[in-house]
């Protein structure tokens, strides 16, 4: 039973994220770009950054997503690669896709954006990338996200989700946030 539901969720996984894609107005920065941006207010309570910025309700903000069409197009090209690949070139295309975000942000496509943010299971290599970790609260929504990510990362294949995680309950997802000031210190044209 549990492998029926797993491919059945695989299958709709497209489906959803396309839907989800469109309501939200999520787009790729580019065609060949891992980072996928949603331009948005912020909700919920005021978050307080390390360098000081604070992030109010209803703030300008850019919600990172990745680019699942990309992550499944790389992993076809590299296909017999797939763990050389992901996700430790993961973390360097990520890199290439706030250089390409802070170039657009300092040229003016996203002038009045105070912050990006994330949820992402991947919270330990946003860290590395400069990003502040954030617990998200235990809500239904937060377990939701949680489910979604874990059905991607299991649709992805992810090497490490199996070896590390018992199960997909054991995802950890949190909040990574950017100041726009710190976006463009760490990843402007001087990177």
């Amino acid at each position: 039973m549990t492998s029926v539901l797993v491919t059945i969720i695989r299958a709709m996984l497209p489906l959803i994220n396309r839907v989800h894609a469109i309501a939200f107005g999520i787009k790729p920065l580019e065609r060949n770009s891992l980072i996928c941006v949603e331009l948005r207010r912020h909700k919920g309570c005021t978050v307080k950054l390390s360098d000081g910025c604070k992030v109010k309700p209803g703030d300008p903000v850019i919600k990172l997503h990745f680019n699942n069409a990309w992550i499944n197009e790389k992993k076809r090209s590299n296909s017999g690669l797939e763990k050389k690949v992901f996700p430790r070139r993961f973390v360097s295309y990520s890199k290439e896709g706030l250089q390409l975000l802070a170039k657009e942000v300092a040229d003016g496509k996203y002038s009045d954006v105070v912050a990006v943010y994330g949820w992402t299971a991947f919270h330990t290599h946003a860290a590395r990338l400069g990003f502040q970790v954030i617990d998200l609260p235990n809500t239904l929504r937060m377990k939701l996200a949680r489910l979604h990510i874990a059905a991607l990362m299991q649709a992805h294949r992810v090497p490490w989700l199996t070896k590390f995680t018992p199960s997909p309950k054991s995802i950890k997802v949190k909040a990574v946030w950017l100041s726009r000031a710190e976006l463009l210190r760490i990843y402007g044209s001087a990177s």
